[in-house]
């Protein structure tokens, strides 16, 4: 088995291996710390996905049919379709400068990105050059990215999805704070896979918002529960169109890109078919969290 050197370094997250060849002055791993957990020493297996990073490898002009701006939770990117079905993206940091400039093939199998000059926006434009570039890859394997906060109780993950604001975050903790055993698993960007037996199961990933939370850990899926704030605590069991459409708008996903989007809405179709969806209006505070956990982790 070939050893890899010090800038070619694989990864897995939720069984979807990619490989970064780092062709830059720094230190990747100085840039991506919280990748640690996912590192594969030695691999020299198959990847699902091959990123190669390289000063002048990809320029930041606009190329291609322009296809929008999309916002991934307060920095604004450039999306752009090839004439080969490929994609150039332009990702920005939250100050608006170009961190990087990638360029993908049709299913993200293959990329190829250089990160911007400034330092400060190195680590930034890196972890998003891959983060995205998972999500659209993952999808060819029944994975995909979702926004959600989960944690884990009883051999079982439940996920809290909502807009940003809703409580995702809060409710979680309290879960921890009220309920013993409850531990948190990611807090923003976890990856639910569907297998083929139609399990679906939650893991960690290097990705977690706000919260620095990378368990390299797995549970299956025991309920997915949007949040809505309320004036009283109300929980109720979503009917599967309802819960289709909670579960898809909770996952990171390129309406424009067809072939992308349809494994997404086929993997959330398998999702919502196996594991129950609710809808919790709540408050705030430990009652909320007893009626939701009370009523999720009943056997359906």
């Amino acid at each position: 088995m070939e050893q890899q050197s010090s800038k070619v370094m694989s990864f897995r997250v939720a069984g979807v291996v990619f490989t970064l060849d780092y062709n830059d002055a720094d230190n990747p791993r100085r840039l991506i710390p919280s990748y640690k957990n996912f590192y594969l020493p030695d691999y020299a297996g198959h990847s699902d996905m091959r990123v190669r990073v390289a000063p002048g490898l990809v320029d930041d002009n606009p190329e291609g049919e322009e296809m929008g701006q999309f916002d991934t939770g307060g920095t604004v990117h450039g999306v752009y379709r090839l004439a080969d079905g490929g994609y150039k993206f332009q990702l920005r940091s939250v100050d608006g400068e170009i961190a990087a400039a990638v360029r993908a093939n049709s299913d993200f199998s293959s990329v190829e990105a250089t990160l911007t000059e400034n330092m400060k926006n190195r680590p930034f434009g890196l972890n998003n050059v891959l983060m995205i570039c998972y999500a659209y890859c993952a999808a060819y394997h029944r994975v995909v990215l979702m926004h959600a906060s989960v944690v884990t109780r009883d051999e079982k993950a439940y996920l809290f999805l909502g807009k940003s604001g809703t409580g995702k975050s809060t409710h979680t903790q309290l879960w921890i704070r009220h309920l013993r055993g409850s531990r948190l698993l990611n807090d923003d960007n976890p990856a639910v896979r569907v297998a083929d037996d139609g399990s679906v199961t939650v893991y960690g990933t290097p990705w977690s918002g706000k919260t620095p939370c990378y368990h390299n850990e797995s549970a299956p899926v025991g309920a997915f529960v949007r949040l809505e704030q309320w004036k009283e605590n109300l929980i109720s069991r979503e009917p599967v169109i309802t819960a289709f459409a909670s579960v898809l708008s909770s996952c990171s996903s390129m309406m424009w890109d067809k072939p992308t989007y349809s494994r997404i809405c086929d993997t959330c179709t398998a999702m919502v078919g196996s594991v129950p969806v609710y809808h919790l209006r709540n408050l705030p505070n430990e009652a909320a969290v007893r009626l939701s956990h009370d009523t999720i982790s009943r056997p359906v």
